[in-house]
């Protein structure tokens, strides 16, 4: 950018010579991009903006569309509206899913406490039964 301000300006002031014909500064062949007006235009804008403290923008197109993506998602977010009808469903589904997982696992704590439960029933029954073998035949 500091090139572009640098660059002499577009439009070459004519100079009147010796002999009285005007002659352009350059070596008498005009660049056809410095003096078309499109180029004039756009090179006035960047010096204006320049001028103004306004940078062209330093992220690649990818980058702003990435934030830009993420904005409009945050700003759903905020609005309660998050969720598109297919995630709405998807949601759903990993949510029973969830509910039916933690069942299983109930069902299978409950197994395993009642089988504890059987085990050390039984254990008792065992001593318990030995306690009165002891007691009958003393």
């Amino acid at each position: 950018m500091a090139n572009v301000l640098r660059q002499q300006p577009l439009m070459t002031e004519p100079h009147i010579t010796d002999n009285g014909v005007k002659a352009e500064a350059s070596s008498g062949l005009s660049n056809p991009v410095r003096t078309s007006r499109t180029h004039n235009e756009l090179h006035k804008e960047l010096l204006l903006a320049h001028k103004k403290g306004l940078a062209l923008s330093s992220r690649s197109e990818l980058q702003q569309a990435l934030e830009r993506r993420k904005r409009v998602q945050s700003d759903r977010e905020e609005e309660g509206q998050s969720r598109t009808p297919l995630e709405d469903v998807l949601l759903r589904r990993q949510q029973k899913q969830h509910e039916k997982e933690k069942e299983q696992e109930e069902k299978v704590q409950e197994e395993a406490q009642l089988m504890e439960f059987v085990r050390v029933r039984q254990n008792l029954r065992k001593i318990h039964s030995a306690m009165q073998n002891k007691a009958a035949h003393s």
